[in-house]
């Protein structure tokens, strides 16, 4: 789980009360980089409200606190390598641009990237990709629109963790690699809802992928 705002919060409660037992939270606050759990809740990690929810929710889940990869575009990659490496599936809160999304495109990790504002809620679930040793990592930081904490966000939370615990159960179906799920928060405008499959292929042309990829501001 990448992020540390209400949306994160929502999707680390969600999977700890459905049973998942070990939740990485790559936090850029509250965290020191290397420090982890070895039962329970590292002291000091999280904020005592997030915590005491996550052990009443779910005595025996793992938690692992590690801070935000930072610095040069190819020190901040190889950080992210190392954070997402060993998981069954990340989530993100927020549509900023680093080297995230390649380390896991380099794993063949299934990626969640949600955001929740207060017009709209935005889910892509990168769901089969890679592995593909050629994907970038030293991929410059840009940022988007950030998330916001409203019921946008406890919305993109919820749909969040429900696709990540498809993922884990391997339930999800068709051949489509990738999910875009768009639902207006207004009710009006030109914002429609919309849960489209996406050929998404980010693999490098090395590995005979199409190089096509979604970009969000």
């Amino acid at each position: 789980m990448a992020g540390d705002d209400l949306t994160c919060e929502i999707v680390a409660r969600a999977l700890s009360a459905a049973g998942v037992g070990r939740i990485r939270l790559v936090r850029r606050s509250g965290a020191t980089a290397g420090v982890a759990a070895d039962a329970g809740v590292a002291v000091g990690a999280l904020p005592p409200a997030i915590a005491a929810a996550l052990a009443a929710s779910n005595p025996d889940v793992h938690l692992e606190i590690r801070a935000w990869p930072a610095g040069q575009p190819a020190d901040a990659g190889a950080a992210w390598l190392d954070a997402v490496t060993g998981a069954a599936v990340v989530v993100r809160s927020g549509f900023d641009d680093d080297s995230m999304l390649r380390a896991a495109v380099r794993l063949a990790i299934p990626v969640i990237v949600t955001r929740g504002r207060d017009e709209s809620v935005e889910v892509v679930s990168f769901r089969r990709h890679g592995p593909c040793p050629h994907a970038p990592l030293d991929v410059p930081e840009q940022t988007a629109l950030p998330p916001e904490d409203g019921p946008g966000a406890v919305i993109a939370g919820n749909i969040a963790a429900a696709e990540a615990l498809m993922l884990i159960a391997r339930a999800t179906t068709g051949e489509a690699r990738a999910r875009h799920i768009s639902l207006p928060m207004t009710g009006v405008g030109d914002h429609v809802v919309r849960a489209t499959d996406i050929p998404w292929t980010p693999e490098c042309f090395a590995c005979g992928g199409s190089g096509s990829e979604m970009s969000f501001s």
